[in-house]
């Protein structure tokens, strides 16, 4: 199982792809293991955090994705809210990553 951090990292690499092509470039559904990726960050938002919460832009990302590839990938609307949110799934990716080191550091005391 990945770390959250790397999830992020690779669901924040998804994005950038969406933003940087053009609409009739881009495959016509989802790839192949983003359905594994949404649930590991779904279900990792569902578990307590140790330290500051590092999953709402996952979540809402991972909801505008998959809504622009349901049939609506010419609506503006969720290309604006994967690029308003990528720059926040970036700060969490970060957050996520200094919370498993931080876990890491503790279970070796």
């Amino acid at each position: 199982m990945k770390p959250l951090s790397e999830n992020l990292l690779v669901l924040a690499a998804t994005a950038e792809d969406i933003m940087r092509r053009p609409v009739h470039q881009l495959p016509n559904g989802l790839p192949a293991d983003f359905g594994a990726l949404a649930e590991a960050i779904r279900r990792a938002h569902a578990q307590p955090s140790e330290g500051p919460r590092a999953t709402g832009a996952g979540v809402i990302m991972t909801e505008a994705i998959e809504g622009f590839f349901r049939g609506q990938a010419g609506n503006d609307r969720y290309q604006m809210i994967i690029g308003t949110t990528l720059p926040l799934l970036k700060n969490e990716a970060f957050q996520a990553r200094l919370n498993e080191r931080s876990a890491s550091q503790e279970t070796r005391r």
